[in-house]
């Protein structure tokens, strides 16, 4: 059995954080039910190359059910609340106030079940002068001053792939499974805000640290993001070696030949190699052109230095590591057939061995409406008159 065997989570979300948040729940064994509009979670159309598919609505809606529902209809929403009785968690990923005014907000659910998780998932959070702001992954990368670490020529660069919405959804589903663990002292559930500015901030916990009386706020920045660990050329190919640090730095240096280096008072320090960084990438690089980047990152590897060949994403999907791991699943879609996965990214015993590919929009309406005790009939009817699709 999965560690939230029996948990019913209604999810209504969309995007990137929420699915993610819902999807590793799912992982752990939750029944997940999507509840989508009409037309669908907006990444179900997402441009995408493969045909008939969108890879990001489908790498995040794995091991979930489909429920489309017509929320601005009455009978719509009667049918959420009703769910929502017998629901363990609720998660939505809406502006803040959206909820509310459909009749869905903590308040309301929390009084016909007090022991709901009830979870939401904005830009801003909830509260504070920003609450209302429409806001994204990059958008919050901007704020919170992440592209100004990324520079490129001195220009600051987005980081691609969603990523502090993953992490805001992994941050999430923390708070979510605490809550679930509170609540097993208590007997109640409780409200969770979470949201991407958050996420963005505690990515950088390791940065943001001002002694505020003895240092000026301009300070507070990463001095060492140019750094001699990096990207390298090689004679085919590019690799990042990581050789700035003390240990690394003695043994890359005999693995490059350049031993002399060690004996130079200035670089026997990590700030006094960063300072002369131009003239150490320099000779460094020239001598990497010698060999194929597979064998600079075998004589690293044996030398005890990290080093890994820039490759696409796409090879973890037939990494050996990635196998061995488990990380690796194969869902069978009713419409896109075998569909090569990444799974739960976790080693554990108590994982769930549910299995299912993405849902299809509303594939399983019926089935849903069911277990909630509506019978054959009333569920036509509520086809007929577009409440469910």
């Amino acid at each position: 059995m999965g560690a939230l065997d029996g948990v019913r989570v209604l999810d209504l979300t969309h995007y990137v954080a929420g699915p993610f948040c819902t999807l590793l729940l799912a992982d752990g064994g939750a029944d997940v039910v999507k509840i989508e509009p009409p037309g669908g979670d907006t990444i179900r159309y997402f441009p995408s190359t493969l045909e008939g598919g969108s890879r990001l609505f489908l790498g995040l809606n794995r091991s979930k059910r489909s429920l489309a529902i017509d929320l601005k209809k009455k009978r719509g929403r009667e049918i959420v609340l009703r769910m929502a009785e017998g629901a363990d968690v609720f998660i939505e990923g809406n502006r803040p106030g959206v909820a509310d005014d459909l009749g869905l907000g903590y308040e309301t659910l929390s009084r016909i079940n007090p022991r709901l998780v009830y979870a939401s998932i904005s830009a801003y959070g909830q509260k504070g002068p920003l609450r209302a702001r429409r806001g994204l992954d990059p958008i919050l990368q901007t704020d919170a001053g992440i592209p100004s670490q990324q520079t490129e020529n001195g220009e600051p660069r987005l980081v691609q792939g969603h990523f502090v919405d993953y992490f805001t959804g992994a941050l999430a589903v923390n708070a979510v499974t605490m809550a679930l663990l509170e609540r097993e002292r208590t007997g109640r559930g409780q409200y969770i805000d979470a949201c991407l500015l958050g996420s963005a901030a505690a990515m950088q916990m390791g940065r943001l640290v001002w002694a505020s009386e003895r240092e000026p706020l301009d300070n507070v920045r990463d001095a060492l993001s140019d750094r001699i660990a990096r990207i390298y050329d090689s004679a085919d190919g590019r690799f990042y070696v990581y050789m700035d640090a003390d240990g690394f730095w003695e043994r890359a240096l005999d693995v490059l030949g350049l031993e002399a280096m060690k004996n130079e008072p200035a670089y026997a320090t990590h700030l006094g190699r960063h300072a002369d960084r131009d003239a150490i990438i320099g000779e460094v690089q020239k001598i990497l052109m010698e060999k194929s980047a597979d064998e600079w990152v075998v004589l690293f590897q044996e030398a005890g230095v990290p080093s890994a060949r820039v490759r696409p994403s796409s090879a973890l999907l037939e990494d050996e590591q990635m196998r061995a791991m488990g990380f690796l699943t194969r869902e069978i879609h009713p419409e896109l057939g075998t569909l090569q996965m990444i799974g739960a990214p976790y080693r554990l015993d108590a994982a769930s061995t549910r299995k299912g590919a993405p849902p299809l929009l509303g594939e399983h309406t019926g089935e849903v409406l069911a277990e909630e005790g509506y019978s054959t009939g009333e569920i036509a009817a509520l086809r007929d008159e577009g409440v469910v699709y």
